[in-house]
């Protein structure tokens, strides 16, 4: 137990050995280092023997000792040479060959003291940072290991001691048993505690903190819809015959001279007329093809701390009833509208890891539901989660969010519309196709606040503001004067 507290103390305090004039020295675990070679010792001591130990060197000439690194750690040694009372003293830092591969000029230090992992220090970007975050968990991870290992073996020992004397009596090895049994419980316990090892992160990383991401949500409709419509009316001698589409036949007045007023098929179509007076024939032909573009639904900009997120909304809550006990009803609200949360990490003073998550969700009242006599409609949602990774300023396109409704309907002379060639006049086709894209356009900046005391820069409306602005000569003068007018900017 006293060596337990004696190794915590020194390899809890290396800087104040380092003070005092201690030299350090670099160790890898199973590696060899010569140390007080040509002098005569008296005494040696080492702090925690689980981290390092010596050799005494015999049969050479030289003398001294052989310092071996046996696992992850810090702790020092003290040397006591013949005939001299000041002794030397070492700090011995030990570390695991993985973890030193894993570190290098640009990362953190770790040191592992005691049970725990400190890193410290200043990274340049954050890829560094997560370097010297393994090293110290693969450090942390073996010492735990080799000290739970040390304990069991300590537990094992303890526990045959106890069944060894409980061999002389009875009363002897009940009490023995049960002390056996402390000792076992209390090895889990301090075992647990060693596997539950601690790292402590007081490193930071050199780059800008603050990013802003400038953010636009695009809509390209491309709705196709083509109709196609015909209107026919013969008259001859009394006999009059004529297709109209369905709703197109507004008035029919009927006897020797009838008359019949139509519309044309498709009111918002391009229409052909046709009207022949001496053969008692008319004619009206509808035909519309359209196509639509894009629409900007929302351009916000978001502003969060590395590794923070920000979250953007345009939209509004539906109130959903929600059916209680005792014939009570509650209402909770479902957000809707174009949403985004997006959540940026810098990696280095040119590059950020951005994890977007896109949402554009709208009722949809063709699939409403009735809750307690009232009808909710449902939510139509496109979603998706992406991380990528860009510099200061490039912009990544986000797309394929697609929507797809397709209405096709016919009306239709019963048989005679399905004649072939001929039954294109007693029949309409009204075909609607409407898709629509989903793009979102993200732009990562790394920004920094305005100093203390600088110049504001004028907003966009401080600059088309006009204030007592010259009234008369830009009234008077109309295109010709150079002035604005009042309120506009020129």
């Amino acid at each position: 137990m006293a060596a337990l507290l004696c190794g915590s103390s020194m390899a809890a305090s290396p800087a104040g050995f380092a003070a005092g004039g201690a030299q350090q020295l670099e160790l890898l675990v199973g590696s060899q280092q010569s140390l007080a070679s040509g002098h005569t010792l008296r005494r040696v001591a080492i702090g925690d023997p689980s981290v390092a130990d010596v050799l005494i060197i015999k049969g050479d000439k030289t003398g001294g000792l052989l310092l071996v690194g046996k696992s992850p750690g810090s702790t020092n040694v003290m040397l006591w040479e013949q005939g001299k009372d000041a002794p030397l003293s070492y700090v011995v830092n030990v570390s695991s060959p993985a973890a030193k591969s894993l570190l290098g000029p640009g990362t953190p230090s770790v040191r592992v003291l005691g049970d725990s992992a400190l890193i410290s220090g200043s990274a340049p970007t954050m890829e560094a940072h997560q370097r010297a975050v393994a090293a110290a968990a693969i450090e942390a991870r073996q010492r735990a290991t080799l000290a739970n290992a040390a304990n069991s073996a300590a537990n094992s020992a303890a526990a045959g001691a106890s069944v060894g004397r409980g061999g002389r009596g009875s009363a002897v090895s009940g009490m023995s048993g049960a002390a056996g049994n402390d000792a076992t419980n209390g090895g889990a316990s301090f075992a647990s505690a060693m596997g539950d090892a601690q790292i402590y992160d007081t490193s930071t990383v050199a780059t800008r903190s603050v990013v802003q991401v400038d953010v636009r949500v695009v809509e390209f409709s491309r709705t196709v819809l083509k109709q196609v419509g015909l209107n026919i009316l013969k008259q001859n001698n009394g006999f009059t015959f004529g297709s109209f589409a369905p709703s197109a036949l507004s008035s029919a007045t009927y006897g020797p001279t009838p008359s019949f007023n139509s519309v044309a098929p498709i009111s918002s179509a391009f229409n052909l007329v046709f009207n022949s007076a001496t053969r008692g024939l008319f004619a009206d032909l509808s035909l519309m093809e359209s196509n639509n573009l894009a629409r900007i639904l929302a351009e916000p900009t978001l502003v969060a701390l590395s590794g923070q997120s920000a979250s953007f909304l345009a939209g509004g809550e539906i109130p959903v009833p929600i059916p209680q006990g005792l014939g009570t009803t509650s209402i909770e609200y479902k957000p809707y509208g174009v949403g985004l949360t997006l959540t940026p990490t810098v990696l280095s003073p040119q590059r950020i890891a951005l994890k977007v998550a896109p949402e554009a969700s709208q009722l949809d009242f063709a699939n409403a539901v009735t809750i307690s006599g009232v009808s909710v409609p449902a939510i139509t949602t496109r979603r998706t989660d992406t991380t990528v990774e860009l510099g200061d300023g490039e912009s990544f396109v986000i797309g394929g969010l697609i929507d797809r409704e397709t209405i096709s309907n016919v009306a239709k002379v019963p048989l005679l519309g399905d004649l072939p060639v001929i039954g294109a006049f007693f029949k309409q086709l009204n075909y609607q196709q409407n898709d629509k894209e989903l793009v979102i356009i993200v732009t990562p900046h790394l920004v920094s606040p305005l100093a203390k005391g600088a110049t504001l820069p004028a907003t966009p409306g401080e600059q088309s503001e006009q204030r007592n602005a010259p009234v008369w000569r830009s009234f008077l003068g109309g295109v010709a004067a150079r002035d604005a007018a009042p309120g506009f900017s020129k």
